[in-house]
């Protein structure tokens, strides 16, 4: 029976430490089974919201993790794994007791499949924590959160120190770990491009909002290219204000046209005119693009 609620629902929910708040107003509404981005600079509170969806801190306003207040919640924190490199692990530990009491830990814990990826991001088992390098405390934490086969996966940065090959290997397994469980992966990231072929939707956190399935953000922005006069007078004759580069030999825009299909048609017709071309934008280029927007709305 396909379950109609959203696994992960915030409404107007306030996240931080005390007294100080890290995210005001937060809106979100994930469903089961999906890969979600959660983006944004640094100090957005990707982190703090990741905590907050674990359970490990609480929350002014509303949030739910499988329809339940997941702070210090048993019957949400069994069901979910939270890992990044600054999740703390016992440092003074061997790898291999690590993986024993994350064993522990879930019930849903698969160690043949722990195996198979200790052998794939070769992880010295035998080895303290404090002693492995930064991209191999990433690996065990990726082992971890993949290994628990939790309903909900969140993933903070999970990738750091790892070499281009080893990330190649997670974004590999990743995609097949969802695909095989269908568990729900929430994962926040800075290599938006690297992402976005696992990616289901993402939400941009900050001032500028952009949130949504990730197909429906790319043909909603589009990168249109050809000399300055082409693309001046094609954002003349649609109406669009838009910053246009000319900085590349040929000139190039993107245009946010989220919510106007009527403007989308005639940026297609308008460029077959002109021998514009046109291309959906990519993820990295949305949110550079609703990130300068706003900036230039708050200077």
């Amino acid at each position: 029976m396909t379950n109609t609620n959203p696994c992960i629902a915030a409404r107007a929910a306030s996240v931080g430490y005390g007294r100080t708040v890290v995210v005001k107003d937060l809106n979100l509404s994930l469903d089961y089974g999906l890969v979600h981005g959660l983006i944004g600079a640094n100090g957005t509170g990707k982190t703090t919201v990741l905590r907050a969806l674990a359970g490990q801190i609480a929350t002014q306003g509303e949030l739910t993790v499988f329809g339940e207040n997941p702070f210090d919640n048993l019957r949400v924190l069994d069901r979910t794994v939270l890992m990044g490199i600054d999740v703390p692990l016992p440092t003074g530990w061997r790898v291999g007791k690590i993986f024993a009491l994350a064993k522990a830990r879930w019930s849903t814990w698969d160690e043949d499949y722990k195996d198979e990826l200790v052998h794939l991001f070769e992880i010295p088992t035998d080895k303290r924590y404090s002693q492995l390098s930064r991209g191999q405390k990433s690996c065990v934490g990726i082992v971890v959160a993949l290994a628990s086969c939790c309903e909900l996966v969140l993933l903070d940065e999970p990738y750091l120190g790892l070499d281009v090959d080893k990330r190649k290997k997670f974004y590999t397994v990743l995609g097949e770990h969802a695909e095989r469980t269908r568990c729900t992966v929430v994962i926040s990231t800075h290599h938006v491009n690297e992402a976005q072929p696992l990616l289901d939707t993402v939400t941009l956190l900050g001032s500028a909002p952009l949130s949504g399935m990730v197909g429906d953000i790319a043909e909603a922005f589009l990168e249109v290219k050809g000399t300055a006069a082409q693309v001046h007078s094609l954002c003349q004759d649609v109406g669009i204000d838009a910053d246009v580069d000319t900085q590349s030999g040929l000139a190039k825009v993107v245009l946010d046209l989220r919510g106007d299909q009527q403007r989308i048609d005639a940026v297609y017709t308008h460029a077959a005119t002109l021998g514009l071309r046109v291309n959906p934008a990519s993820l990295e280029q949305a949110v550079l693009t609703v990130s300068a927007d706003e900036g230039q709305k708050h200077p």
